[in-house]
């Protein structure tokens, strides 16, 4: 159970930095600093990578215990071991981390799926067809969009 608790504390950590990150990309979007919140993306996707990591790490794991299949509040539940009450404790304070990360992501979200509405509202009153997000070939035979779906 040392080694659960381990993983337990690092993904605490993972995460605590991730929200720190979502914490900043939330600023980003508030502030409309388009460069920065690129570059917040991009340390995003190698987050997601470290996360991924500590997933299969977890899952490995798990299955070396005789607990494959099986969520961590399961095992910890299922666990007779001294060391229970330390497990919960520290899924309690993840659960909490990402509880936090995933209500500041899905402001981000809304903040931006509310400015992309009225992009598309400005796009409709300057006449522009509804068609504005395909690909159209010009008079020289090259595609271009006039937003990009990056954005």
């Amino acid at each position: 159970m040392d080694v659960l608790i381990e993983l337990l504390e690092e993904s605490s950590n993972l995460y605590k930095n991730f929200l720190e990150l979502e914490y900043k990309k939330y600023d980003t979007v508030i502030k409309n600093d388009v460069e920065t919140l690129d570059d917040i993306v991009s340390k995003e996707q190698a987050y997601y990578l470290k996360i991924r990591g500590i997933d299969q790490k977890r899952e490995k794991l798990l299955d070396s215990m005789g607990y494959k299949n099986m969520t961590l509040k399961e095992v910890i539940e299922a666990a007779d071991d001294k060391k229970t009450v330390i497990l919960k404790e520290k899924y309690e304070e993840f659960a909490k981390i990402i509880a936090e990360v995933k209500k500041i992501s899905d402001l981000c979200k809304t903040i931006i799926k509310v400015r992309m509405h009225r992009i598309d509202r400005a796009i409709k009153q300057l006449g522009e067809n509804e068609n504005t997000y395909t690909v159209q070939e010009s008079k020289n035979k090259t595609k271009s969009l006039l937003l990009s779906k990056k954005i």
